[in-house]
């Protein structure tokens, strides 16, 4: 019998980590592990790797002496879990793709307020999401008007990189920001005069397209801000389930729950309980759980081949949920980081199990 190869797809810095096990926050043992438990052999490799005229890609695969660089034909699925910004790259995927090969998360980046459209088409989600607009200084000035706390993010970035805060109190705004990036140590708040944009937030939004969005007020554990990580993926059965999520609280003097910025994170039950005492912590958790699901339903109507998502959700101390954002590439670590080893492997046997539905059903399933 064939072995049946799955093919992982890389960003360089993760690749070039192979052979020395230097491969930040992705785990390959995790990759191998759940391969094997659906008779798989993982390849790992880059969108360069791979040659379109003799159909094989050359990645590396794992032997008993360590990795060793292979030439194999190109794996009928692929997991992509790296980040493109060149049309090219998107072209040769597409290709992929018009020649029957699953390419799962095809497209790993998506831009904020992209996603946010999207889901205002949703009428069920669409309540649960906060009001957000395209920042520029007369939107920023009556979304502040309106709701005296706001959140102004770049539509592309990550990790929380350029995230800015503006509020406003009775007698002056205050605005929140960091110019060491991604650093907890570099945020400050500066006091100012009601309606008066600080200079760096007014360079910022003519540079980059941002959003200024309502700020949720959070529930917080031991005075600080948190926010939930749910990770929704497809697995063996084809369908949208949730893998594991985790309570990501934010550092003394920020906003941003990001681990990437000092963020800590917890088991989710532990925070409902001791945050939100008055409401069950199991019915928060369902709740959550059947939202993300909806959520990711939602999306794939938008997003063909989409597989993986890290969603972020708001839970207010009323136990209302809103929907933040949701994240192509699960950094999946923050798993590890809240003590939850088991789930952080399940992480990586669902991407893994959904392979082989793909191998086995030969059909992309409906949303």
């Amino acid at each position: 019998m064939q072995p049946q190869y799955v093919g992982i797809l890389l960003n360089d810095s993760t690749y070039r980590g192979i052979p020395n096990g230097k491969t930040g926050t992705e785990s390959m043992e995790n990759y191998q592990e759940a391969a094997e438990m659906y008779g798989l052999i993982p390849c790992f490799f880059r969108i360069q790797d791979l040659s379109l005229e003799t159909c094989t890609a050359a990645g590396y695969i794992r032997t008993t002496s360590g990795y060793s660089l292979t030439e194999l034909p190109i794996p009928r699925v692929i997991h992509n879990r790296a980040i493109y910004r060149d049309k090219q790259a998107h072209q040769l995927i597409d290709r992929l793709l018009s020649w029957g090969i699953f390419i799962y998360n095809s497209s790993t980046r998506y831009g904020k307020d992209t996603v946010h459209l999207m889901l205002e088409e949703d009428p069920v989600i669409r309540p649960a999401l906060p009001q957000t607009v395209r920042a520029n200084a007369a939107s920023i000035r009556s979304m502040l008007e309106q709701h005296g706390d706001l959140i102004l993010k770049p539509c592309r970035g990550s990790v929380g990189l350029g995230i800015m805060r503006l509020r406003r109190d009775k007698f002056h705004d205050h605005f929140t920001y960091s110019r060491s990036s991604p650093s907890a140590k570099g945020w400050r708040t500066v006091r100012l005069s009601r309606g008066n944009l600080p200079l760096l937030l007014r360079k910022r939004i003519r540079a980059l397209p941002f959003l200024a969005q309502q700020r949720i007020p959070l529930a917080e554990y031991a005075g600080r801000p948190y926010d939930i990580r749910v990770t929704v993926q497809r697995g063996l059965r084809g369908v949208w389930e949730v893998s594991g999520m985790f309570a990501k609280t934010s550092p003394p003097r920020t906003f941003v729950s990001n681990i990437a910025q000092g963020g800590s994170a917890y088991p989710v039950r532990e925070i409902f309980c001791r945050s939100l005492p008055g409401m069950p912590p199991d019915l928060l958790i369902e709740r959550t759980a059947h939202f993300a699901i909806q959520t990711a339903r939602s999306l794939s109507k938008h997003m063909p081949y989409a597989a993986d998502f890290g969603m972020d959700v708001a839970v207010t101390s009323e136990g209302l949920l809103y929907f933040i954002e949701a994240n192509g590439r699960d950094q999946r670590y923050g798993f590890r980081e809240a003590g939850m080893e088991e789930v952080w492997k399940e992480t990586y046997r669902k991407p893994m199990g959904f392979a082989r539905y793909l191998l086995d059903s030969g059909i992309w399933p409906a949303y």
